[in-house]
């Protein structure tokens, strides 16, 4: 990381979106919540489109980014949860623990285990995110379709706000969404745990097709978080540290093989 990027209009963006952030946490009541938490959305909405803008796409703001949304949803779903306990929703004494456990295992399953799983395939070995779950109707739809992708995740924020400050018309118009998001991601996860794809992740490792091997890997879109309906498919240059050193080594390997057998030959 270079010390100017600290400085990047689109980081900064991001340092304001924490700090909202910070202040949404501290706030007395949930109206003053969501107004915190909305701006902080916001900011998430333009901090891509700034640093692609003024060509300011680092990895410090891809990882800021990514940080600060799972951070931001657990807190949201968090608060949701309490507001629902506390009997300010429009969920009955009967259906308010459930809801709020619903809500509370989509910050483990969903926020943090899913999304922390792709992450480290992604950003550890390497494992293209649309070669996770992609076989489930649910999560191609979840990941091809921008459509849906925007409308999955805008539903799960404002479920969760609409719980927070008791607006019943935003909950039921945005729960089909939340319950879509969150199925897609624990579907990714299903697939995860029980190496589903294992075969998929093997070959695409070890070069099963020309084509595959022939395929660069898609440019970092930094800002383009899965919140807003641009998925991140790609990881920044030099994030699979591992998989390309094992990649490398095993072409290296390869290639004095195959020239100590041409010389072997030729002699």
């Amino acid at each position: 990381m270079q010390f100017k990027e600290l400085f990047y209009v689109a980081n900064i963006i991001d340092y304001f979106r924490a700090l909202t952030l910070y202040w949404a946490v501290r706030s007395p009541d949930g109206y003053t919540f969501a107004k915190w938490y909305s701006i902080s959305y916001l900011l998430d909405c333009v901090d891509g489109y700034a640093a692609r803008a003024l060509n300011q796409e680092s990895k410090l703001g891809y990882y800021l980014d990514m940080v600060i949304d799972r951070i931001s949803s657990c807190v949201c779903l968090h608060n949701a949860a309490q507001a629902v306990l506390a009997g300010n929703t429009c969920f009955g004494s009967t259906a308010a623990p459930a809801v709020a456990f619903a809500l509370r295992a989509a910050i483990v399953l969903v926020e943090i285990v899913a999304h922390g799983a792709v992450m480290f395939l992604s950003e550890v070995l390497g494992v293209h995110q649309k070669q996770m779950g992609y076989d489930y109707a649910i999560v191609r739809k979840y990941l091809s379709d921008k459509a849906y992708l925007f409308w999955a995740c805008l539903s799960f924020e404002l479920f969760g706000l609409g719980c927070i400050i008791n607006l019943t018309p935003v909950i039921l118009i945005s729960l089909p969404g939340f319950v879509f998001r969150a199925a897609a991601n624990i579907c990714r996860l299903v697939s995860i745990i029980t190496m589903k794809e294992n075969k998929r992740w093997s070959a695409s490792g070890q070069g099963a097709t020309e084509q595959q091997a022939r395929e660069p890997r898609e440019a970092v879109r930094r800002g383009s978080s899965d919140r807003l309906g641009h998925h991140r498919a790609a990881s920044p240059a030099g994030a699979q540290l591992i998989k390309r050193a094992h990649s490398d080594s095993a072409d290296a390997s390869e290639a004095h093989s195959s020239a100590e057998h041409t010389g072997q030959s030729s002699s």
